[in-house]
């Protein structure tokens, strides 16, 4: 047998490993404290939360659905805006708006998707949006560089996201369309059918209030219309150089009303206020359509581009090649149009000497 430690072995042997003073069952005990007061606090606020919604107004605004309160504010703060001349306010509206638009159109894209007949027409739908993007893009590239989009296979996707936000608005915009000429319809067709003792609902969702609803509707979605063209103007602001479709906001002819007590002076005054705030929405609008073009640019300069080719080029030159014979220079010049010289020259083979 082996000789026990001594006391002093035993006491050298304690202070060189001590054990630990935390215990299993002492961690056991803080943990389920720690499980009891996350429970108490969670039935806390499940409490709070019924009594909530025991309160009157929660079970009056129950009533509604989501897109309604949408409308209720969209509604509430154009009416206020209007009649307080609240200006800048059209943004916010119009997104309140659309939010509650949305909600819906996905309700009925959901019905519709379940369908066998839906999901072909969906897929079709989204097929030729697709398509009509990709040519949108190409010539946006063919309108910026002056040749053919074909070896600007990076710039092709780019320039497809970059003009994403003008498809969404553009589908946003035939869609609400598309509902407003069916919400009016709709009533029209129901007022005669109630006379015959035939009632018909005037919305699937709607519960209460359903006919206020469907007016603040009809008179919201041309609202968002206009506020959705804004956002595609800055793509359709100039034609299509040198096809024969032309998509271009012109200036819309306002009807001559019968002024009384007008003098002179004042209409003049009116007529060059009116001038300046043309004038100042065409340069907006000129330099949110050039800031567009310039990100396709700087894109075309730096990622499709190279700055080392097999042809002839300078140094502060970029080359794109177009075929076996020709190459896309591309160098930066800011007096330049988007900042940049596009020159098609023939392709010089750079052999060693």
């Amino acid at each position: 047998m082996l000789p026990e430690p001594t006391t002093a072995e035993s006491k050298q042997t304690s202070d060189t490993n001590p054990e630990p003073n935390t215990h299993p069952h002492q961690t056991k005990y803080i943990f389920a404290g720690y499980k009891e007061w996350i429970t108490r606090y969670q039935l806390a606020l499940a409490n709070r939360f019924r009594r909530i919604k025991d309160w009157r107004f929660t079970q009056w605004a129950q009533q509604y659905n989501p897109s309604q309160w949408c409308y209720f504010i969209a509604f509430s703060l154009m009416m206020y805006a209007g009649f307080f001349s609240v200006e800048n306010w059209d943004s916010v509206i119009a997104v309140i708006a659309f939010v509650g638009l949305v909600r819906e159109l996905l309700n009925i894209f959901h019905k519709v998707w379940e369908t066998t007949l839906g999901k072909s027409v969906t897929l079709i739908m989204y097929a030729s949006t697709a398509n009509l993007a990709l040519a949108f893009a190409a010539m946006k590239i063919n309108l910026i560089t002056g040749v053919e989009p074909m070896p600007f296979v990076f710039t092709l996707g780019f320039t497809t996201l970059i003009l994403m936000p003008f498809w969404i608005a553009l589908s946003s915009v035939v869609m609400f369309s598309f509902g407003l000429i069916l919400a009016n319809l709709w009533l029209l067709i129901r007022l005669p059918l109630k006379l015959f003792g035939i009632q018909l609902k005037v919305h699937w969702e709607d519960k209460k209030h359903a006919l206020l609803t469907m007016f603040m509707r009809i008179i919201l979605i041309p609202f968002v219309l206009f506020n959705m063209l804004s956002i595609m103007a800055p793509y359709i602001s100039k034609p299509l150089e040198g096809n024969t479709f032309g998509l271009t906001i012109g200036s819309i002819e306002r009807p001559g009303f019968v002024e009384e007590n007008r003098t002179p002076e004042h209409s003049e005054e009116a007529g060059a206020d009116a001038l300046m705030l043309e004038t100042e929405d065409a340069e907006a609008l000129k330099a949110r359509a050039l800031l567009i073009d310039n990100a396709i640019a700087m894109f075309i300069y730096y990622m499709e581009a190279y700055p080392y080719s097999a042809c002839q080029k300078t140094s502060n030159q970029r080359s794109v090649i177009l075929d076996d014979f020709s190459v896309l220079l591309i160098s930066k010049n800011p007096e330049a149009k988007n900042g940049y010289d596009y020159v098609v020259q023939k392709c010089e083979p750079r052999y060693p000497k």
